[in-house]
This record gives C-alpha cells, structure tokens and sequence, in this order.
C-alpha cells in the first residue's frame, strides 16, 4: 500500500469523530455558550483542513528537518567508526 495514502487516511478526522464535535458544540449553543462553541468550531475547522506540514516538521522548515537528519547520520557514522576503532586498537594492544 502506498504510504503516503495510508498517512492520508490517519490523518483525516474520521466520520464518527467528526460528529461527536458536532454534538459537543450544539450542546454548548443550547447551554448559551456562543464563545466556546465558535472556538470549537475554529478547532474542528483547523483539524479538518490540517495539512500534513502542520504537524509533521514541528515549526521547523523542510529543509531544516533534512539537515537535522543529515547532521544525525553524520554523527552516527562517526560514533560507529569511533567505538570500531577502540575495539581494534583493544585487540592490538592486548
């Protein structure tokens, strides 16, 4: 299955989710709460129509994040060829 679909379909706010809020709201219309409910309604407007950018990189750019991980590789590499040199150094000097 193509990821990026499957990403799509956890993304989106399922049917029954959607109605709950619904109701939640008409309760608070019905309790003459009109502030809290238009900010519900704002809410449920955002998760509905939230873009994958929104939440997947946390504030920080596209190419901030690629460059966070290139850094994480980088430094990974070093740490391993570091810890393989130690081992290797420990058996010749032995």
């Amino acid at each position: 299955m193509n990821n990026a679909l499957e990403w799509e379909r956890k993304d989106t706010m399922k049917k029954s989710e959607i109605t709950k809020n619904l109701k939640q709201i008409k309760k608070l219309l019905e309790e003459d709460s009109p502030m809290i409910a238009k900010e519900r309604i704002n809410f449920l407007i955002n998760d509905i129509t939230k873009k994958e950018t929104d939440f997947e990189y946390q504030g920080r750019s596209r190419t901030q994040v690629e460059n966070n991980y290139k850094a994480l590789g980088v430094s990974v590499i070093g740490l391993f060829v570091t810890i393989l040199g130690i081992i290797i150094y420990g058996l010749l000097t032995v």
